[in-house]
């Protein structure tokens, strides 16, 4: 074994070892060892503080986890009145819903959130471990509670109205993203959402871009999509619906908008790949490999909740088996697909078997 990588070993058995430390079981000079520690470095292989490193297969999700409560409608929905409904809870919160999702393709998945000490926050957290999800990054704040969010669903599958009580996600200030920025620079790919404040957006964007950190922003809503600051150079790719890309593109409200405008006018702002995702149209991408328009799959939709999230996991997880920014969305449509198929948000069907059985229809 060369020195690089009994030292890379030694640092992957232990982050924090020291380069004294090192050098007397290797047997070299201190000196030695941070030369080779600087190398390594250079190359990318160790990032951040305490020596962690680059994990070529890891997905960090960074942002919401929430206990979701879903109300269907039995009927047309009637304003001012009583409406039957049948009620669900389960996991929610983007950056979750995605990280989860990646865990059931076989990606693997950390998730960086914030819970309260409640019995919801620990509901959260054991759930979404059970799932294949790593969060033992996650903070668990005293005396905060779990974010919330409650959906009413019409008779039809279609989100009506929503509630959303996500007072604890101020806490998820820059400082603490620095806390934790050795294992966000040690993963292959970090996925972010809004519910993160301004102030931890911009300074996650800013790293990302300053350390090449491969970075997705979905935005959740166009409210919080105002959140994102106006340079986005560090963004690799972005997935906005047409109401969210109007408000990052700076326009009104418009489904009369030229989709390939609207992709150009944020992709200005500086992010590299977007995909302006238009629900039963198909998604416009324009980026780095050209523009396209992809129309989806023919789909029996049963709820359209949690399909936006599927969409950027599947995508991640064709960019993170090496396919193009164009080709990945094929995945995406596919994970959209089988999810809108399910009345959960994170569709227990969506398997790695199940999401290259989908793409091979498509192909033929």
């Amino acid at each position: 074994m060369d020195r690089e990588q009994q030292i890379l070993a030694l640092i992957r058995q232990n982050p924090f070892i020291s380069q004294h430390e090192m050098a007397t079981i290797i047997g070299i000079s201190r000196s030695a060892v941070a030369g080779y520690i600087a190398v390594l470095t250079k190359k990318g292989t160790i990032r951040g503080r305490a020596y962690v490193t680059s994990d070529e297969s890891t997905v960090m999700c960074i942002g919401g986890a929430n206990l979701d409560s879903k109300a269907v409608s039995k009927q047309a929905i009637r304003l001012a009145s009583s409406n039957p409904v049948t009620v669900s809870e389960s996991c929610g919160g983007v950056a979750r819903n995605i990280a989860e999702t990646l865990a059931g393709i076989s990606c693997r998945a950390t998730l960086l959130t914030v819970v309260g000490d409640d019995k919801a926050g620990q509901w959260v957290l054991e759930e979404t471990r059970k799932r294949g999800v790593d969060v033992s990054q996650s903070i668990v704040l005293q005396g905060e509670k779990t974010g919330t969010y409650t959906a009413l669903l019409d008779d039809t599958g279609e989100m009506f109205l929503a509630f959303a009580n996500m007072e604890i996600y101020n806490k998820c200030t820059p400082a603490l993203l620095m806390d934790k920025w050795s294992h966000i620079a040690a993963s292959k790919l970090v996925i972010a959402d809004t519910n993160l404040p301004a102030d931890t957006l911009k300074d996650l964007v800013r790293r990302c871009h300053e350390e090449a950190v491969p970075l997705f922003i979905d935005p959740v809503s166009s409210e919080k999509s105002k959140k994102l600051p106006q340079e986005l150079a560090g963004v690799t790719a972005i997935f906005p619906n047409l109401e969210e890309a109007c408000q990052l593109a700076g326009v009104e409200i418009d489904t009369t908008h030229d989709y390939g405008k609207l992709a150009e006018a944020i992709q200005a702002r500086g992010v590299k790949h977007v995909f302006i995702t238009l629900g039963s149209k198909g998604v416009m991408y324009q980026g780095e490999e050209g523009s396209q328009f992809f129309s989806p799959l023919p789909t029996n939709v049963v709820d359209v909740t949690g399909a936006g999230d599927a969409f950027v996991a599947g995508l991640a997880y064709g960019i993170l088996h090496d396919s193009s920014y164009m080709e990945a969305c094929s995945y995406g449509l596919a994970a959209s697909h089988i999810t809108l198929q399910t009345a959960q948000s994170v569709a227990s069907e969506l398997t790695e078997e199940r999401l290259k059985q989908t793409i091979t229809i498509k192909g033929d």
